[in-house]
Formats: C-alpha cells, structure tokens, sequence
C-alpha cells in the first residue's frame, strides 16, 4: 500500500461550498386535552430565559420561548428545542406536563404518559455553554 500523505491528499476546496443541513422538522402542536391546558405548561424564567414545554401526541416537546416582553428575545427566536419519545407506542399519548414549581426555578419537568411519569432536569455541571 502506497504511502499517502493525507493533508495533501484531501483539498478541502473540493467540498466548497458547504451545504447547510436541513433544520429538524417542527413538532405538531400540542396535543388536545380534557381539562384544557394540562398538556402544556409555561416556565417564565430559567437561565434568563422563558421556556414552554408541551405534549404532542407520543412525543415532549422542550423549547425556549422568546418571551414577547422581551426586545432581545424577540429578535432571535427560539434558540433551543428538545423532542423526546416517551412511549414508543404512538397511540400512547403525553397526558400531562408540568414545570416544578420551585422558585427560583432549577428546570425540572414532569411528564405522564400511559401509566408513568418521566421527571427530567437540567443538569448544569454537564452542559456546556458557549
């Protein structure tokens, strides 16, 4: 086998310009309940920021919500979104969410589905932030 060496052997120009990945395809709305409401909840402030997290159908959604009392946040949008599965049977569908209501708020969240609850929960000390 020839020796190759690879810095020369790659031109980077080859794969000018690069292509823009596709955005992850927006959730459905959330999910219809009876009460009204109870698959949807609103987390005012966390992190400095708003956040909303809802029921759709089998799947959570977890997004920041720009806040409409905020110029900033308005301007950017949402900058992060999160979807989880939490039953692998579609029929099973996300029944109730709620955001902790400690305060100041540490982001946990409860889920229920079928006949469980999922609690999740930032966990600082792992993520990184730019």
């Amino acid at each position: 086998m020839p020796d190759v060496d690879l810095p020369s052997a790659v031109d980077p120009t080859h794969h000018l310009p690069l292509q823009f990945l596709p955005s992850d395809p927006t959730p459905p709305a959330p999910t219809r309940s009876d009460p009204p409401g109870c698959t949807l909840d609103w987390l005012p402030d966390f992190l400095d920021l708003s956040w909303v997290a809802y029921g759709a159908s089998s799947l959570l959604v977890i997004s920041h919500f720009p806040s409409p009392l905020s110029d900033a946040e308005t301007v950017i949008g949402p900058i992060f979104r999160q979807i989880f599965e939490l039953s692998g049977d579609p029929s099973s569908a996300v029944e109730a969410v709620s955001w902790s209501p400690s305060t100041p708020s540490i982001g946990e969240l409860a889920a229920a589905a079928e006949n469980c609850v999922w609690v999740f929960s930032h966990d600082s000390a792992r993520s990184k932030g730019a």
